[in-house]
């Protein structure tokens, strides 16, 4: 049974702030599967019905409809809340389909735009915004755009581009009063797993099959802190390629086939003409190398800690960030002149 407190088929949060508000994947193409999958994969939803108790030790969750609900094995899959700032509750913020529709009407009639918060999802709103002759000024609170995860010279190339495109980029800035969107992070949802006294730590604590603190019940996406065997520490990706990915290994460990999930993290971000893709889970970094010219598109960055690399950033360079992913599961060593060798194929370094 796969209980959800929207009305609204499961479906693929990437496009509210990408396709769906560019208007070119319409609502009827954001759901994963059709109503008839679930009934023929024998998955019975229940949506539009949120829990409030996972019904520990009885093993019995209640419904804010007042059901009751018996379960065997349960996962924990409540994602994040878009991060609130204080006196700005009447701000959208963007993370369930209402949001995304109001905020492409605006976007439709043209309307001016005050976004706070130039990370993936601001950067993404903006450009679509820009892209349909909406006027927007972007408040950042960080010297540069995406400055933790990119760094200085990814976030400046970034920056560049939005001023290019007549975004008025305001950094260093305190948000305004009267902002329109809201992109500052998102914060795990784990009121139901605190209630059941599951362990904590900046998300619900599971190891690297999803399995929490108590026998039986397990977490999935980003309301988890799981431990990755490539990094040897706990993390917490909020994208959505990880969270559907751990899913699939946990879903199997449920099922009794178990095996550790251990992918680099993935994600993607459209912003104008441009395809920025990161493999990497976010981890501090100590030295850069840079592929090609960042005045000018493809590039990527690689972040390495103690001569490790340790993620990858690329614009418009795809292939090289999927051979850094692979270089890194298969805990291979690439020299920095590799690196930095447009010449030299990372592929040769996996043979």
């Amino acid at each position: 049974m796969l209980i959800g407190g929207e009305q609204d088929l499961p479906y693929e949060r990437p496009h509210l702030s990408k396709g769906f508000l560019a208007g070119t994947v319409p609502s009827t193409r954001l759901a994963l599967r059709p109503a008839e999958q679930y009934r023929e994969l024998e998955i019975d939803l229940e949506l539009g019905d949120r829990v409030l108790d996972l019904g520990m030790p009885a093993r019995r969750v209640l419904l804010e409809s007042g059901k009751t609900i018996g379960w065997d094995l349960l996962c924990i899959a409540t994602g994040s809340d878009a991060r609130r700032l204080p006196g700005l509750e009447g701000a959208l913020y963007l993370r369930e389909l209402p949001a995304a529709e109001t905020l492409r009407s605006r976007i439709e009639h043209g309307l001016a735009l005050d976004i706070v918060g130039a990370g993936f999802i601001g950067c993404e709103v903006a450009a679509v915004a820009r892209q349909k002759g909406c006027e927007v000024r972007l408040f950042e609170a960080l010297a540069q755009p995406l400055l933790r995860v990119l760094g200085a010279e990814g976030g400046g190339y970034l920056a560049d581009v939005h001023r290019g495109h007549g975004v008025d980029l305001r950094l260093d800035a305190q948000p305004p009063h009267d902002a329109d969107l809201v992109a500052v992070g998102s914060m795990p949802r784990t009121k139901l797993a605190e209630r059941a006294g599951l362990e904590i730590d900046r998300g619900v604590v599971v190891d690297d099959q999803g399995r929490t603190s108590e026998p039986g019940v397990f977490a999935a996406g980003d309301v988890t802190r799981f431990f990755h065997p490539l990094f040897e520490t706990r993390i917490r990706v909020e994208h959505f390629q990880t969270s559907q990915r751990q899913g699939f290994a946990v879903g199997r460990a449920m099922a009794g086939q178990g095996q550790p999930f251990a992918e680099v993290p993935w994600f993607w971000s459209d912003q104008y003409d441009l395809n920025l893709q990161y493999a990497g889970a976010g981890l501090p970094w100590d030295e850069t190398v840079v592929r090609g010219d960042l005045a000018r598109a493809p590039f990527t960055v690689f972040y390495l800690s103690a001569g490790r690399m340790i993620a990858a950033a690329g614009v418009n360079d795809h292939h090289t960030v999927a051979r850094a992913r692979r270089l890194m599961e298969a805990h291979q060593e690439v020299t920095r002149q590799q690196l930095a060798d447009p010449m030299f194929d990372l592929r040769r370094a996996l043979a």
